[in-house]
């Protein structure tokens, strides 16, 4: 076959592929983990599933392998069908799990404002200009604004700054944590097809509904889960001392150590950082924006009410 001829043979894409966003701290890492656990199930069911540990390699996250405006690698020598196509591997539907590429969950001063989402629809809309004609349905997880904005803290404890409870609260409102308004944006972003969101919560009682419907109906029941934790917080002994060790300047990875030594248990509760009362405000705020999310055309809540009948669709 001639090169010539060659140029001119249309990439083979698949039928459809899904990109989860996180958003970060929503048992992401769970969700990633039992894909990666039933990678075989998934190939004989026609399904390519990419996660973390593929796509945060060198030149090969989203924005590398498709040449996005933002990446600061090498262009990749595939255009983006040729992409499409190399990753599927003859499979109909391609799955995307990587949470980072809404943006990072940490900065330099300990301020961890929900506006480090705030480049997602950009990004959203020059990566599906690039799968076109494929509309990506994208997936989401939200979270109690403040139990998220508690533990966005234990996870900034990992990397540096240390920095303590109450300074941490100073710097970051959990009421700017606006998921109604995330989703308007990305609902608003062109080039998209369905968007699927589902509340934390709901993901750690049953997981299976996220499962059936990014993958499809009939593999839901089929998929091993993983019936624990994959990332334990910390305890509020650990916090303590992982605080203590900063100011001690001590180095390295204080909070994984103290996690370890500490682990929460009965004798080491959870680290809380809100009040009781706080949780309860904040999810009485929750559930407004739940409601608004739900009522948004071309958008699917996952877990719907009872009284609001369950797996409604919208759009």
């Amino acid at each position: 076959m001639s090169a010539h001829h060659r140029e001119n043979i249309l990439p083979k894409l698949p039928q459809s592929v899904a990109l989860h966003i996180g958003a970060h701290k929503t048992a992401s890492t769970h969700l990633q983990q039992v894909f990666d656990n039933n990678k075989d199930l998934l190939i004989e069911e026609g399904i390519r599933f990419y996660g973390p540990k593929f796509l945060r390699m060198r030149g090969r996250g989203l924005s590398a392998m498709f040449n996005m405006s933002w990446s600061e690698t090498p262009p990749a020598r595939r255009n983006a069908h040729e992409q499409l196509e190399f990753l599927a591997k003859g499979q109909k539907r391609l799955v995307f799990s990587e949470e980072n590429f809404a943006g990072v969950l940490t900065n330099q001063d300990g301020r961890m404002p929900f506006m480090f989402y705030r480049f997602m629809p950009g990004k959203l809309e020059e990566l599906a200009a690039a799968w076109a004609p494929i509309k990506p349905q994208i997936f989401l997880s939200v979270r109690n604004p403040a139990s998220y904005m508690a533990s966005v803290y234990s996870q900034s404890l990992f990397s540096a700054p240390h920095v303590g409870p109450r300074t941490f609260r100073a710097r970051n409102d959990w009421r700017k944590v606006d998921w109604a308004d995330y989703v308007a944006q990305i609902r608003a972003t062109p080039g998209l097809g369905d968007i699927i969101v589902w509340r934390q919560e709901d993901y750690a009682n049953n997981p299976r509904p996220v499962y059936r419907r990014m993958l499809r109906w009939r593999i839901g029941p089929k998929i091993e889960t993983i019936d624990h934790l994959v990332h334990q917080g910390l305890s509020a002994p650990a916090v303590r001392l992982t605080l203590q060790r900063a100011v001690d300047g001590v180095s390295g990875k204080i909070a994984s150590e103290a996690r370890q030594l500490l682990p929460v248990n009965e004798k080491n509760p959870p680290f809380k950082l809100y009040a009781a009362s706080t949780l309860t405000a904040a999810e009485a705020i929750y559930e407004d924006q739940m409601a608004k999310i739900s009522a948004m055309d071309g958008v699917q809540v996952l877990y719907q009410p009872k009284d609001e009948g369950a797996g409604s669709n919208k759009g």
